[in-house]
């Protein structure tokens, strides 16, 4: 997923759930963050303090950093491709998969931890885990064969004359930014795994499909290599489950915190269902489509009093509190910061997931 979903589709979700807006805000920006916390560098005070950054994703164009496999299950596995646990071997159990048992428990665990300080950054980054099964699934965050598509069975089915356009751009773009001759729309599909994209994606979570998975409105279509059965695949449906799931987390962790909510019960999801739908079937760019979110919300097409706006996404104010540890007077004030809230949950679901939740059922990733 993307942005939009990540961080305006979660704040929505949010203030539906009943969460208050400053609550909501510091829940989705943490969603988001997920995919913007890619500086790694220590942050040093004089006085011999060290704030350390967690890195929870890489970006695109950091070729070596996204084939290491000694990375990989660092931050692909744990924050973007959570293990559904089903199959028989190692790399098949790897894969991710939708509203899993097993992302379930963890959400169960989190919940638990609803008075620790930094729990709205958890529930966020949670948020971004688990929506992200719902379009991530059936590929893994590690390189491996199972990720690889059949290029030329990649079929979109719903695509509009400009999103065709789109898609054939964005594609293009895509494979040349990793030295793949890209062209039209049907010459990206039959290529999409030559060698080029190969050594590109190194078989790596869904890069053999580019961004397909993570655009709400696509249905579309495909083989994988190893495999001649057709996943058929409605974004928009998978998504809108998303939708109500998550509203019901959020639900779940308002009835066991206080000073949280808004003062109302929330907004009950089959309200709103519908134009949640209209909202995801949107065919168009993710500031758009960002846009789209908010202005049915202020518009009170959401179920929110009109006037209320989302606010845009904006990560400067975390990343000054990274930046400007060092001249803190007292370096300690650091942990009260939301950046460090963010990081504590980073460190925390990093640890749970890959030495306690996966080990648990005999899942060892590192």
């Amino acid at each position: 997923m993307q942005i939009d979903m990540h961080y305006y589709g979660v704040y929505a979700i949010a203030r539906l759930a009943g969460l208050r807006p400053e609550a909501a805000g510091t829940i989705a920006t943490a969603s988001q963050y997920v995919d913007d916390a890619v500086e790694g560098d220590i942050q040093h005070h004089e006085k011999g303090n060290k704030l350390a950054p967690i890195v929870t994703a890489h970006r695109i164009i950091e070729i070596m950093e996204n084939r290491d496999v000694d990375d990989q299950p660092f931050v692909w596995v744990p924050f973007h491709f959570f293990p559904g646990n089903e199959g028989k071997d190692f790399t098949e159990r790897l894969i991710c998969r939708k509203d899993s048992l097993l992302i379930n428990e963890l959400i169960d665990h989190y919940l638990e931890l609803y008075e620790r300080p930094f729990a709205l950054a958890l529930i966020g980054l949670t948020a971004h885990v688990y929506v992200d099964t719902f379009s991530h699934f059936g590929f893994s965050g590690v390189s491996s064969r199972r990720n690889k598509v059949d290029a030329g069975s990649i079929t979109p089915q719903n695509a509009t004359a400009p999103t065709a356009t789109y898609l054939d751009r964005k594609l293009d773009s895509f494979f040349r930014r990793f030295g793949f001759q890209g062209g039209l729309w049907f010459n990206v599909r039959r290529a999409i795994m030559s060698d080029g994209a190969e050594i590109a994606s190194g078989a790596l979570g869904h890069g053999a499909v580019a961004v397909l998975p993570d655009l709400p409105y696509l249905e579309w279509s495909f083989e994988y290599e190893q495999s001649s059965q057709v996943s058929e695949r409605n974004n928009a449906e998978a998504f809108l489950e998303a939708c109500e799931k998550l509203h019901n987390m959020f639900q779940r962790f308002l009835s066991l915190t206080s000073g949280y909510d808004d003062g109302t019960s929330g907004v009950d999801f089959s309200r709103v269902e519908e134009r949640v739908r209209d909202i995801l079937s949107f065919q168009n760019g993710k500031a758009e489509r960002s846009e789209k979110w908010r202005t049915s919300f202020a518009k009170g097409q959401l179920g929110i009093q009109a006037g209320e706006e989302i606010p845009c996404y904006d990560p400067e104010p975390w990343n000054k509190q990274r930046d400007k540890f060092p001249a803190l007077d007292k370096p300690d004030k650091a942990a009260a910061s939301e950046v460090y809230h963010f990081y504590q949950a980073a460190s925390l679901h990093r640890h749970y997931v890959l030495r306690e939740l996966l080990p648990k059922h005999e899942l060892v990733v590192i």
